[in-house]
This record gives structure tokens, C-alpha cells and sequence, in this order.
């Protein structure tokens, strides 16, 4: 899995090691994971929402949780009506994410990974994504922004196979003339339920 770390020059307040355990709601008005595809001719760009998720916390460091994706929130961004509408349609219908059968695609953390203990704001998080009725695993790095008692913020790039959940693999022209990359751009924001 391709993928890199995004990180920025904010403060990141420190992280004791304690076992306490805490659990925070993602933020489904300030998170939100964009997308970005290519073809012969071009990209496209667009949204899906995040509308809930959990984050687990142990020791003050992420361990684990989840996030759920309204898949008929998906939206086209880098184009103007009516082009926008008719991918968009496109996108939604059985030849590619089938958003009518499939409305909700999970993202379950099931590991944390923190290869360098003096920088904990590169973490590495792996995990399960069932979508399109198929769960596989995937990695990828993460930049923690902020990780304090009462609110986290992370931002990631995430690079996935869409012939791995079976996305337009059955139409031959867009199984061999969409390459099989989709590039995901994540912003994830949760706070403190207390």
C-alpha cells in the first residue's frame, strides 16, 4: 500500500505514559475523506462524508475505533452542472459503488503503529475497510496535528486498489481505462465525549 505522511508545523502537545483509557467522537461536521481518480483523459476529484466514529485512546496514544461513510454523500467536486450530476449518478450506480445497495462503508482500526517513540505525531494505522460488501485490510501513514485530553485531529493520504472491492470491474471499458488507484486524501477531527 502506497502512501505517505502528511504533517505540519503545529503543536502537538505531549503525550505521558499512562494506561488510562479514553474514548473520543469524530467530528462528522469537521472530518471528511476527499477522493481522487484518474483516466486517459483526466481526474476527477470529489467528497464522501464521515457522519460517526469513535476513537480510542490508551495511555494518552491512539489504539484503536472506527468510522462510518455515508456513501450516497459522494460528490464530484472538479465539476459544474449538469456534468457534475451525471458522474455523480454515474458513480452511485451498480457499475461502480452501488451507494443504493451499499450505503455505508466501515473503517475499523485494528492497529497503531508508532515507529519513531520521539515523534509520536507519525503513526501508522492499519486496519479494516469493508465496502461494496468486501473487507480488506489496509495501512497507511498518518500526521497526528494535535492530541490533547480533549480533542485530536490527524490528517492522512491513503491509496487503495478499487478492483480489490470489485469497483467497476464488471464494465470493461472502466475496469481497463480507469486506473485501479484511488488516492484518499482523510481529515479527521473527534473530541472528548466527557
Amino acid at each position: 500500500m502506497n502512501s505517505r505522511v502528511v504533517t505540519r508545523n503545529t503543536d502537538s502537545e505531549a503525550i505521558k505514559g499512562t494506561s488510562k483509557t479514553n474514548t473520543m467522537k469524530v467530528d462528522s461536521v469537521h472530518s471528511r475523506v476527499g477522493w481522487h481518480a484518474e483516466k486517459p483523459t483526466g481526474t476527477h476529484t470529489g467528497t464522501v462524508k464521515i457522519f460517526l466514529g469513535r476513537l480510542n485512546f490508551l495511555g494518552g496514544k491512539l489504539s484503536g475505533g472506527f468510522i462510518l461513510i455515508n456513501m450516497q454523500s459522494l460528490e464530484v467536486t472538479d465539476l459544474v452542472s449538469p456534468d457534475k450530476e451525471k458522474l455523480e449518478n454515474n458513480l452511485k450506480g451498480d457499475n461502480f459503488f452501488d451507494t443504493g445497495r451499499y450505503t455505508v462503508a466501515r473503517f475499523d482500526i485494528t492497529k497503531v503503529n508508532y515507529p519513531d517513540p520521539s515523534d509520536l505525531r507519525k503513526v501508522i494505522i492499519s486496519g479494516t475497510l469493508n465496502m461494496h460488501g468486501i473487507a480488506k485490510k489496509i495501512s497507511f501513514k498518518t500526521g497526528i496535528q494535535k492530541n490533547s485530553a480533549t480533542e485530536f485531529i490527524a490528517i492522512a493520504d491513503a491509496a487503495i486498489n478499487r478492483r480489490d472491492w470489485n469497483i467497476a470491474t464488471g464494465n470493461f471499458k472502466y475496469n481497463n481505462f480507469i486506473s485501479p488507484t484511488i488516492t484518499l486524501h482523510i481529515i479527521l477531527k473527534a473530541a472528548s465525549t466527557i
